[in-house]
């Protein structure tokens, strides 16, 4: 019997079909994460914001999904950082505070996408850690002081940009998938944009949620500047989109740009973040995958940190480990779940304006409810009240609704394993206590729960803190 002529070269094509990467490894999504820092979801055009120039972040909310309640579970540096790492709350992963100890009790979301074949880079702020040791530990991406492992805190977002333009040049034209954070630190205080940005915002409004005096006039005067901050780090993510196009690998990318937290500048008489507040807990997230998620939607209800690394663990086909705090929102995300696994968020900040230990939150999509450990403190209707100037606790006995909130609270602290007793893993706590250094520097003439004692207390400040010397 004559064998086909061509059936002699079935070894060679099986061979040669072997030696390539399976199709499932070929089609994993690429995965850019950009992390701007103090940069609240209310200074952005794509969320209601007239004052706002962002045209390239606009642009990403009509091409993927926005969400409309994503929360800064911990609102300030590290334990965001943490928590995104980890998918564990702060009292789990140790870093309760900016400077604590880092100790994750299960592998990070760096590990797992490495773990999996991906090739990960990390270029910018980092702050878990010192990271400027080869030995410091980075859970997931390259060592420290290598081309795509560069952990710096340089004010200027130009030189991170150009690193991550580089490792997505490079690594796109690979056969493996790969994942890439890129963080700045704009507009993060001191507020300083450049002249040509600056030039545009010469006469903003203000939030009407921002008191006459002192704090009017620190918004005032650092508005124009953040506004201009913002409109830089714009420019700037353009250009990684841009790459994205040129790589060719656009529509195999997931493309998420979010915050660690955001930024009062005075709404309700305030500075910086720390607080349960909408200006400080409330971040952009916008997130685009052209192959799985229908483009323009918008998503109302509430999304917490811990729930970021499950659920683009299982967006790019990956599983996360047991023991983290997050719930997967993949399947909603994707439209095939009418439902969130979870209809709030918990909150949780140990120390600063309020005394150790703290407060604790919880934020449904129409409420957001806090309280101190001896009493109810903030609670808000979010649809009639979004500017959050009403606050429901009275001085009178708590009511029906506030009773319902606070029970809601305490079942939310007892289900994630929190106490008001929760060790302290020390960092920068100390600074924060009332009368500490940084404490002194953050007052605009509106009491808040601590203030009181930092005039009468017996702890005298070393030396002063600046403003942004927690960054």
């Amino acid at each position: 019997m004559k064998t086909h002529r061509y059936l002699k070269f079935l070894p060679l094509l099986a061979l040669a079909f072997a030696s390539q990467p399976s199709f499932a490894a070929d089609q994993r999504p690429n995965v850019l994460y950009v992390i701007a820092d103090m940069e609240r979801a209310y200074s952005m055009g794509c969320y209601g914001d007239t004052n706002a120039r962002t045209p390239h972040f606009d642009a990403l909310s009509k091409q993927g999904l926005r969400l409309n309640a994503a929360i800064s579970t911990t609102p300030v540096c590290c334990p965001y950082r943490a928590g995104l790492m980890s998918g564990q709350y702060a009292h789990h992963n140790g870093m309760m505070s900016n400077g604590a100890k880092f100790l994750p009790t299960v592998k990070c979301l760096g590990e797992t996408f490495r773990d999996a074949g991906y090739e990960t880079g990390y270029v910018g702020k980092w702050h878990l850690g010192t990271a400027d040791k080869p030995t410091d530990p980075t859970w997931g991406f390259p060592a420290p002081g290598t081309e795509y492992g560069v952990y710096h805190f340089k004010r200027s977002p130009a030189p991170t940009t150009a690193l991550g333009l580089k490792f997505i040049a490079e690594k796109s034209k690979g056969t493996a998938p790969w994942m890439l954070f890129v963080s700045w630190i704009w507009p993060h205080s001191p507020y300083s944009a450049p002249a040509e940005n600056l030039a545009h915002f010469t006469n903003v409004s203000i939030l009407p949620n921002v008191p006459a005096g002192k704090p009017h006039d620190f918004a005032a005067k650092s508005l124009p500047d953040y506004y201009g901050m913002i409109e830089a780090v714009d420019a700037q993510f353009g250009q990684l989109m841009a790459a994205l196009e040129k790589a060719g690998v656009a529509d195999n990318t997931i493309v998420i740009f979010s915050s660690d937290h955001g930024d009062m500048i005075g709404s309700q008489g305030y500075k910086a973040k720390r607080w349960p507040y909408e200006e400080s807990a409330r971040v952009p997230f916008l997130i685009r995958y052209p192959k799985k998620l229908k483009a323009g939607r918008v998503i109302e209800e509430p999304f917490g940190t811990p729930d970021i690394y499950p659920t683009l663990a299982s967006l790019a086909g990956l599983s996360a480990p047991a023991g983290i705090d997050g719930a997967d929102f993949s399947q909603f995300l994707l439209g095939s779940a009418e439902k969130p696994p979870r209809d709030f968020v918990y909150m949780e900040m140990a120390y600063a304006f309020v005394p150790w230990p703290g407060w604790r939150a919880i934020r449904t999509k129409d409420t957001m409810y806090a309280r101190l450990v001896d009493k109810p403190w903030l609670m808000f209707d979010l649809n009639k009240d979004p500017l959050e100037m009403h606050n429901l606790v009275g001085s009178a006995a708590p009511s029906e609704a506030v009773t319902a909130m606070d029970n809601r609270l305490a079942s939310a602290m007892k289900q994630y394993g929190d106490s008001w007793t929760a060790k302290i893993n020390v960092g920068d706590v100390e600074s924060w206590v009332p009368g500490g250094p940084k404490q002194r520097t953050q007052s605009l003439g509106v009491p808040y729960p601590g203030e009181a004692k930092i005039k009468g207390g017996k702890r005298k400040a070393a030396k002063a803190a600046k403003d942004d010397g927690d960054q």
